[in-house]
């Protein structure tokens, strides 16, 4: 998935599947993180998608304290355009509205954009503020001032 969008060098994107893995793992065996998949007849992998349950701040009409958030959708290239990736968030939508939460949440790639508002997800105004990671060297020249 984030090799297909250009993001990080194979190290890091190799240190980031295992941390993933175990992350999952973890997650998975709380109940706070389901996943779902999509195979062909004869079982092979098409695509996956997965949903965090993050803790919130409780808030008028949304009491519960918790946020499901879509993430990790990610279609094997040559089962792109076939609806694999709406399979995938139908059923997460599903999901989520039997446990009777009233929203979901994400973070669309610009591949993934027109899926999820062909399927009714509307745009939302989120901010960020990025921090750069200090070098070692940097940190101790810091401290020693």
């Amino acid at each position: 998935m984030w090799r297909d969008m250009g993001v990080g060098d194979r190290r890091s994107l190799d240190r980031a599947d295992v941390v993933y893995r175990q992350w999952a793992r973890e997650h998975l065996k709380s109940g706070d993180f389901r996943a779902w998949l999509a195979s062909n007849s004869e079982g092979k992998i098409l695509g996956g998608g997965a949903l965090s349950l993050h803790p919130v701040q409780p808030r008028p009409g949304y009491e519960r304290g918790v946020q499901p958030y879509l993430l990790s959708m990610y279609t094997e290239r040559a089962y792109r355009g076939q609806g694999v990736a709406s399979r995938i968030v139908r059923e997460a939508v599903s999901w989520t509205r039997k446990q009777g939460y009233r929203s979901i949440r994400l973070h669309a790639s610009e591949m993934g954009r027109r899926v999820y508002s062909n399927l009714g997800f509307k745009r939302s105004w989120e901010m960020k503020m990025e921090f750069r990671q200090q070098s070692k060297s940097r940190k101790s020249r810091r401290a020693k001032r």
